[in-house]
């Protein structure tokens, strides 16, 4: 539950992580259902990811968090010490002391000289450490909103025909799959043709001309002419 903060109702740099992951699950799979079953289907409320395609929304998470902390569109809160400890503590233990017991602001700066360890949810730089990092809720959810639900979907028929597929077809749904591919993340054509190329297809390997061509499918056209879909805001999604 949000806790109150210097900036108004706050949550720990955790919570705050897990609700940027949470959206990012969602918004990723439900994408890609939605490319691969067509808008009328109902979804899931949080369809599930492949291991690796869930591994790399929760860095994009990370690195989206980090990236609006840094350039300021997120504004934090921390405990300061800029007292280091008498003596060397092991790893495991912290390195400072006396830290302050009134929050402060952190800097766009401290966040971009500072390192943050995910371990501990602390913010260490040269000659200063902030713990017990807060961040204004409504900060966070102007840049990953809570989900509104769908509208309903429209009732299919009765008697429904499977839907139609074709072995090329399922391939590249797994490529999208493979690479995380989504409108705003767009994996190179060099690198989806070389992966189309180790497979088959029936038992037979994947030719050089219909590896490039499937490549070039499974992108959006601005990709192809090199081109990003420009967004409204900052997009932190996108981050690394």
């Amino acid at each position: 539950m949000p806790t109150p903060s210097i900036l108004g109702s706050s949550w720990s740099i955790s919570v705050a992580l897990t609700h940027v992951e949470r959206v990012e699950h969602r918004d990723h799979a439900r994408s890609f259902y939605r490319a691969l079953r067509g808008g009328d289907h109902p979804l899931a409320e949080t369809p599930e990811l492949t291991t690796e395609a869930a591994r790399a929304v929760r860095l994009r998470a990370r690195d989206g968090l980090l990236l609006a902390l840094r350039d300021g569109y997120i504004r934090a809160t921390g405990r300061l010490s800029t007292t280091a400890a008498l003596f060397p503590a092991p790893r495991s233990d912290r390195s400072w002391r006396l830290h302050s017991s009134d929050p402060s602001l952190i800097t766009t700066t401290e966040w971009r000289t500072g390192e943050f360890g995910f371990s501990r949810w602390d913010l260490t730089g040269p000659s200063w450490e902030y713990i017990q990092i807060e961040v204004p809720d409504f900060m966070v959810k102007a840049i990953w909103p809570d989900h509104v639900p769908e509208q309903a979907a429209r009732p299919a028929p009765v008697d429904v025909m499977p839907q139609y597929t074709t072995p090329y077809l399922e391939l590249m749904q797994a490529a999208i799959s493979r690479f995380a591919i989504t409108v705003t993340s767009q994996e190179k054509k060099e690198g989806l043709s070389a992966w189309f190329r180790t497979q088959q297809i029936e038992g037979e390997p994947v030719s050089k001309n219909l590896a490039d061509a499937m490549a070039t499918l499974v992108r959006l056209p601005a990709a192809q002419r090199g081109g990003a879909k420009r967004v409204l805001g900052p997009d932190f999604r996108r981050a690394g």
